[in-house]
């Protein structure tokens, strides 16, 4: 009994002791991502070899594949290959018939004897695509003619699988061989070197590319249509080939702007020669997202392809940068899986952003990192997804990873951070990487050790929030000045306490300044920095030129942030300072120091701050008047943006912006005028009748319905009816249908268009024409007119889906 007491008594204090030490444990929890890592792989292929043509009014594709792999695992007798939408007709093994049976998603192929490990096999498909995703046949369906002609493929994430059977994940890298016929007319790219083209007895050309080196499937690429090629060479010999429409010549240099430098400063971030033969870029119409950096020849959709003016208001400079990194970042080294998509999206825009502080000035690229600040921590209000997440989503793998780099550059220092990427690139060269292998790359090159680092800005979610405070005290020991600074964000097992270099900056009345950078990593802290007692304090700062990502609350007197708004050297902290002035009233202090502000050079977000501030005040009536006639294109958009009607001792002011050299002030000065001063309206629609604007018509789209209002000619109408059907891209086609919307005129015609472009694979046009229908079936006649239309149709099930979404 005693014995059996004893052991009960000490079973007791073992789960006791165990239950202490368990609780004290160190736990690691991270948000699940089925994505970590990648799906069972028993082949590495190694080479594809693909023939395609092409039924061109079906959207058709015909194609024969070639396989070459290598077994990897032990043994097996079947294999998988991705394939939606693709009928084979036949397939070889070696040479000889192999069965196969078509599953969900793909193909499995059963071979009759077993494979073992380390043997080499080449499997033949021979097969026809109808693809809806993959690739994408532009205006061969334009019963009028006049739509550009093209043919182009978009693989990423997984769709060249649509139009091409193959193994189509990123973790199995291949090289390429790319035979393509096609009318002799058109130009056709693909990946890699032009290793021949020849003509056919067809009448058609047979293109052959080569790529010699491996990549991922969804980076194979075609690109073909009628086009004109500038060629170039970088500074280091590689060939530059910039592809271009023949009537759009005059936009050429305005369009590639900086692109023989892109490729210089990226090889000098790296330190690695661009890893392909050549580097081509090619637009396309009604592309699907911004840009694609297939390898060694990068898709743009050709609402970058700019003039002069257009340039303005959108050029191609930040994307043009994005997408060349890419060729490092992405198509030279590959995510393993979308778990790690960041170490393709978050290098390619911190390099595109760093480009831009070279084209465009340091206070562009601060103004870009604040942006991207503030889409993350929008995103942290839905939830706290880590950076290394594959549904991080957009603002998370763009903008905040930019910004992380940035804060690891900052990190580790310039010098650190160029020799560990370089490591990381040639240790992982056309190879697969994860996040992990990043931080290996930082300890195995410099002896850093970053896992604090990881820890909380790659694997965990959320970023810091501080609130700071400032005091000016004396002690036996000297006079100091004492910042406070406390992390109030919720603390979880998603989001763990922040640990950041900071600096802490104290300016003085006479010009001088003193600096302390600290680390900051505890629920709150205080940081002492001392001065001289004599000198007056003008203002102070909280991390000067916003390096770290963060939230922060920092109340200061007035006349510290009146300083601070004048004399900071970064434009985010006089525009901090600005911002929080926006409830002080406009007294002599703050008129003064605003019209000083605004009238030297000064970064446009600042401006266009103290602009929106005074506009409530009588005193900023200078300050408007002074900005539509601005050197900066974002300042005169404002002032006009701020003006409701138009005081008569100002028109010519607006009269003047009708030749302005942005698109979007000329449609903007050219509907306010005509609006204000109807009786005029002729007048300046005769000015501006042979401007078409920047990609999308936007001035014409504007001026035809400008020009029915003031002439109720349907002949305007009928155009821009015109300018929403299938022979325009997809800005002008939403443009027209948006104008059609504010005139509340629809027709028979202007419904078969939309409806044309509901079934768009675009959703970028698909989308915005949805609520423009949307919006004028609340109008009974117009929901008539549409049920009339439907009623006569024969429609398939995909546009039966979608005229359901209109619920008429």
């Amino acid at each position: 009994m005693k014995k059996t007491a004893l052991k009960g008594i000490w079973m007791i204090v073992f789960i006791a002791m165990g239950l202490h030490v368990y609780s004290q444990v160190a736990k690691r929890i991270y948000y699940a991502d089925e994505n970590l890592v990648p799906d069972a792989h028993p082949m590495d292929f190694t080479h594809l070899t693909l023939q395609v043509s092409f039924e061109l009014e079906s959207s058709k594709v015909v194609g024969n594949v070639l396989h070459d792999f290598t077994v990897l695992t032990a043994e097996t007798d079947t294999l998988f290959i991705h394939g939606i939408g693709i009928t084979i007709s036949e397939a070889e093994l070696d040479g000889k018939t192999v069965d196969f049976t078509k599953v969900d998603g793909g193909f499995v192929f059963k071979f009759q004897n077993t494979m073992h490990s380390g043997e080499k096999h080449r499997l033949g498909i021979s097969y026809t695509a109808e693809p809806i995703k993959g690739i994408y046949f532009i205006g061969w369906n334009d019963p009028t003619g006049r739509c550009r002609k093209q043919i182009w493929t978009q693989g990423q994430g997984i769709d060249n699988r649509h139009w091409i059977p193959m193994y189509d994940l990123p973790n199995d890298k291949i090289t390429t061989d790319i035979y393509v016929d096609m009318d002799k007319q058109y130009q056709v790219l693909s990946n890699g070197v032009l290793e021949s083209k020849k003509n056919q007895k067809d009448g058609k050309t047979k293109w052959h590319y080569r790529m010699k080196d491996p990549h991922a499937t969804y980076l194979i690429m075609l690109g073909i249509g009628d086009y004109k090629i500038k060629k170039s060479k970088s500074s280091n010999g590689t060939a530059m080939n910039f592809y271009y429409y023949p009537d759009w010549e005059y936009r050429v240099n305005s369009t590639y702007k900086y692109s023989e430098d892109m490729m210089r400063f990226m090889e000098e971030e790296t330190w690695i020669a661009y890893p392909w033969p050549s580097y081509s870029q090619i637009p396309v119409q009604d592309f699907i997202y911004g840009a694609m950096e297939n390898t060694s020849a990068t898709i743009f959709g050709d609402f970058f392809f700019v003039d002069d003016n257009a340039y303005l208001d959108q050029n191609y400079v930040r994307v043009n940068a994005h997408e060349l990194a890419h060729q490092w970042f992405g198509d030279y080294v590959t995510a393993r899986t979308s778990a790690h998509t960041w170490l393709q999206e978050s290098f390619a825009t911190h390099y595109d952003l760093s480009y831009q502080r070279i084209a465009f000035g340091q206070d562009y690229f601060d103004w870009a990192r604040r942006q991207a600040t503030l889409s993350a921590i929008e995103a942290s209000k839905t939830d706290l997804k880590p950076l290394a997440h594959s549904s991080a989503g957009t603002a998370r793998h763009y903008p905040k990873g930019s910004y992380v780099l940035q804060m690891l550059r900052d990190v580790a220092g310039n010098d650190n951070f160029k020799k560990a990427i370089n490591y990381y690139l040639q240790k992982h060269a056309f190879g697969n990487v994860d996040s992990e292998d990043l931080l290996v790359a930082f300890h195995e090159s410099t002896g850093l050790s970053l896992d604090w680092f990881w820890e909380e800005w790659i694997y965990k979610g959320g970023e810091p929030h501080y609130k700071v405070g400032f005091e000016k005290l004396s002690s036996e020991k000297g006079t100091f000045g004492r910042f406070s600074v406390e992390q109030i964000y919720e603390i979880n097992e998603l989001t763990g306490l922040f640990k950041m270099p900071i600096d802490f900056e104290i300016h003085f009345t006479d010009g001088t300044s003193i600096s302390k950078n600290v680390m900051v990593e505890k629920t709150y802290q205080t940081i002492d920095v001392p001065i001289v007692e004599q000198k007056q304090i003008s203002y102070v700062l909280f991390d000067p030129g916003s390096k770290v990502m963060k939230t922060v609350d920092f109340k200061k007197s007035d006349e510290m942030l009146f300083n601070q708004a004048l004399s900071a050297k970064s434009c985010l902290d006089r525009y901090d300072a600005v911002v929080a002035l926006r409830e002080t009233p406009f007294d002599e202090k703050k008129v003064n120091t605003y019209k000083t502000i605004f009238e030297r050079p000064e970064f446009h977000a600042v401006r266009t701050e103290i602009l929106r501030q005074s506009a409530a005040d009588i005193s900023g009536l200078e300050l408007w008047h002074k900005s539509l006639s601005d050197k900066d294109v974002e300042v005169r958009k404002q002032g006009l943006g701020l003006s409701n009607t138009i005081n008569p001792l100002y028109l010519n002011d607006y009269e003047k912006l009708l030749k302005d050299s942005s698109y979007e002030i000329v449609e903007m000065a050219l509907e306010m005028l005509c609006k204000s001063r109807p009786d005029d309206c002729k007048k300046y629609l005769d000015q501006t009748a042979k401007i078409d604007g920047a990609i999308g018509k936007n001035v014409r789209a504007k001026w035809l319905a400008l020009s029915y209002l003031q002439s109720s000619d349907q002949v305007y109408l009928d155009e821009l009816v015109d300018l929403t059907s299938n022979s325009f891209e997809f800005r002008t086609r939403m443009n027209a249908a948006n104008e059609l919307k504010s005139l509340n005129y629809l027709d028979r015609n202007a419904v078969i268009n939309m409806f044309n472009a509901l079934f768009s694979f675009n959703a970028r046009l698909r989308n915005p024409i949805k609520d423009v229908l949307a919006e004028f079936a609340l109008q009974p006649q117009h929901r008539e007119l549409m049920q009339q239309v439907i009623s006569e149709g024969n429609w398939n099930e995909l546009e039966k889906r979608r005229l359901n979404l209109l619920h008429l």
